[in-house]
């Protein structure tokens, strides 16, 4: 392997974790209108049945007994927080509840500005001096009903079912923007807020419009920044954020760039009634009619973040050595059980990688071992079927989920104490070839060297005995596990994987003649190299699918790193070379990590190595797989050449990993919307990174 161009240190970057609070947490009605913040940085919630504060990680009724109704305005002014409820307006000031005045019809909004305090119902603007004694203008609002308020020094700005007016001249008159007189991209309007620049900025059905209060507006069609989806709310912190209460979700724009915080990752409704964020912005609070959603920021590494991946796989991933994802009840990480795959090994092998990586790189006894126990399930699965040379694809015990169900690929051991499973494919044995000679180089003492050794050249002969095709215990090729020469190169049937199985088969052979010594493997090499063209097969081993499988993928990266590792014939890793490259520059749209810096310690070029360290940023510490519904959104840009393929289109690039549900990297980045099911384990991020680490491409924090 070639020296990358660059070390990247990343240094410190924020990463968030959120926190619900609902009727676990006090919230004894969860339908949320409205948050602010109180004079002593208390959230303060108006529910639609009633009013609370948060006290610690819970909520208390606050004044229950006097605000039992739906509290429609909560907002903070100085030491003072006034609270509308009804017709009614209250303020809390010293702990104290006020009733300040109750006017003929439900109070809308309340704004202040200067010495002035606005109250808007869904009849009249009432403006006040800040002790509310003296009423300075009290007008009924023109165009319908009222629906919100935004006031600055010099301005007052009404949305009305058909208008939207301001407050004019000396006589402070209305004068009324209409919509069919005007350029107003979008007459339905759910809130006005002031930036502090003085421009207006609306919450449209049709997304944020910003408004200079003469003759500009700007939408999402001019500045693609801005959310295209109903926005009901815009609030700013003090350090450059803009957060939108929007239709799918939280929205933040912070310069130049939108990220979406959506359910149920994020939030736990895509409906936001109301934000509220701390002037640092490292606490956004999101008011929705399911509870509170509370996304804090921190500041981390990406070694900090690799040791915190190291315990959630520790405590919730591992099962009798093998790694694997966690079935779970709801979104409860703690609750279930790790889940029996149909690809036990591949998994776990990429897992004693990483462990092996890691502990080459850090010299970590810890990461030793668990590399070590890795490794004994792997080769565990080698032996369990009694068939010299068959790799199983899972074991289960009594006990165990679905044990004894009579399914025709489970088997049960010569010893009766496990069922494994057969039907074993070519990902399994790529995955043992990977892991274990990684393992064997890096970590394996002598004894573990010849177990290791044993184990795979058994495996590889039992291929080349039975036509290069794995054979199964019922006498029967397994449907996947083909690397037989005559039906990749001859047989169209198998154009799909001549490539990668191509790949494969050549590791394979490469790994056996480096752990054994034994001259055949290298013979058998020459000949799959010379007679069946297989560099050739790997020149171009992705088929371009449209993005649609990525199992390839997947396997290929895997593939190309066990050859290069021991290649060292030029021809063949340009071949090698050459057929990476031309799958990197289709995969990169993804930003796959384990991809990019595959690609950078091969080639020694740093393409999207910055891309790749953005996605581990990104992965969020919580990998459960939510309920996702991004397809709602309206800033999306579609594929089409999934058409040619027949299938529904997809999203062209990636969306930020932290605003899908992440997955391996044979399940591809594209998927917009998801059942809620089981928590991912976070090989996702540790691979890739100590890949990174151990080829130079990542730096020590």
């Amino acid at each position: 392997m070639k020296n990358p161009a660059g070390c990247y240190r990343s240094g410190k970057f924020i990463m968030r974790r959120k926190q619900l609070f609902n009727s676990s947490n006090g919230l004894s009605c969860e339908k949320v209108n409205c948050v602010a913040f109180d004079g002593e940085k208390r959230l303060i919630a108006g529910t639609h049945g009633g009013l609370f504060i948060l006290k610690g990680d819970s909520f208390a009724p606050y004044f229950e007994k006097r605000l039992k109704g739906s509290i429609s305005s909560v907002k903070a002014d100085s030491n003072i927080v006034y609270v509308s409820s009804g017709s009614d307006l209250f303020s809390i000031s010293s702990g104290k509840l006020k009733l300040i005045r109750s006017f003929d019809s439900e109070i809308v909004d309340i704004a202040f500005s200067g010495d002035r305090a606005w109250v808007l119902t869904r009849l009249n603007l009432v403006c006040f001096d800040k002790t509310f004694t003296k009423i300075i203008i009290d007008r009924e609002v023109e165009g319908g009903e009222s629906r919100c308020l935004a006031v600055n020094e010099k301005e007052i700005y009404v949305v009305t079912q058909d208008y939207l007016s301001l407050i004019h001249g000396k006589r402070m008159e209305w004068k009324n923007i209409i919509p069919k007189f005007s350029r107003i991209p979008d007459k339905n309007i759910n809130s006005l807020d002031f930036d502090e620049n003085g421009f207006l900025w609306m919450g449209t059905q049709s997304g944020a419009v910003i408004y200079d209060t003469a003759s500009r507006w700007i939408d999402s069609s001019e500045m693609k920044c801005l959310p295209s989806n109903t926005v009901f709310k815009t609030v700013w912190d003090k350090v450059g954020g803009t957060y939108f209460a929007t239709d799918v979700g939280v929205a933040y724009l912070d310069s130049g760039k939108t990220k979406y915080f959506s359910a149920d990752r994020w939030v736990p409704d895509n409906k936001i009634n109301d934000i509220a964020v701390s002037d640092d912005g490292m606490l956004v609070y999101a008011a929705t009619d399911h509870g509170i959603s509370l996304i804090k920021s921190e500041h981390t590494t990406l070694s900090e973040k690799a040791d915190y991946f190291e315990e959630i796989m520790e405590k919730y991933h591992i099962r009798r050595g093998f790694t694997a994802v966690r079935e779970i009840d709801g979104y409860d990480i703690k609750s279930g059980r790790v889940h029996i795959s149909d690809n036990d090994g591949l998994w776990t092998a990429c897992y004693v990688a990483a462990e092996s990586f890691r502990y080459s790189v850090t010299g970590d006894k810890n990461a030793l071992a668990k590399a070590k126990r890795g490794m004994k399930a792997m080769l565990f699965l080698a032996e369990v079927s009694g068939i010299p040379g068959f790799i199983a694809r899972a074991v289960r015990y009594p006990g165990e989920k679905n044990f004894g169900d009579g399914d025709r690929e489970w088997h049960l051991s010569p010893d009766g104490k496990c069922e494994w499973k057969g039907e074993t494919s070519s990902d399994e044995i790529t995955g043992h070839f990977f892991g274990l000679s990684i393992y064997y180089d890096l970590c394996a003492d002598k004894a573990e060297k010849n177990k290791i050794k044993k184990t795979l050249c058994k495996t590889l002969d039992y291929i080349v005995s039975n036509n290069y095709r794995l054979i199964d215990a019922d006498g029967l090729p397994t449907t996947w596990a083909c690397w037989d020469p005559m039906a990749l190169n001859y047989d169209e049937r198998w154009f799909s994987e001549r490539g990668v199985n191509s790949l494969e088969f050549l590791g394979y052979l490469k790994v056996c003649a480096h752990i054994s010594g034994e001259d055949r493997y290298n013979i058998l090499y020459d000949k799959f190299i010379k007679e069946y063209h297989y560099p050739l097969n790997i020149m171009r081993h992705k088929i371009k699918d449209a993005h649609l499988c990525h199992i390839d993928d997947n396997l290929a990266f895997l593939a190309s790193l066990t050859l290069l590792r021991l290649e060292e014939n030029e021809s063949i890793r340009s071949a090698v070379l050459f057929g990476m490259e031309d799958h990197w520059e289709y995969e990169r749209t993804e930003r796959q990590p384990m991809f990019a810096f595959i690609h950078a310690a091969a080639t020694g070029r740093d393409d999207d190595v910055c891309e790749g360290i953005r996605t581990l940023r990104e992965i969020p510490y919580d990998l459960i797989h939510y309920r996702m519904e991004n397809s709602k959104r309206k800033d999306l840009v579609y594929d089409t050449e999934q058409e040619e393929w027949h299938e529904n289109a997809q999203i062209k690039f990636a969306l930020p990993y932290d605003e899908m549900n992440v997955d391996r990297p044979d399940a591809g980045a594209f998927r917009l919307d998801n059942h809620a099911g089981g928590a991912q384990e976070p090989t996702v991020y540790l691979l890739p990174y100590w890949i990174g680490r151990y080829y130079g491409i990542i730096g020590e924090d």
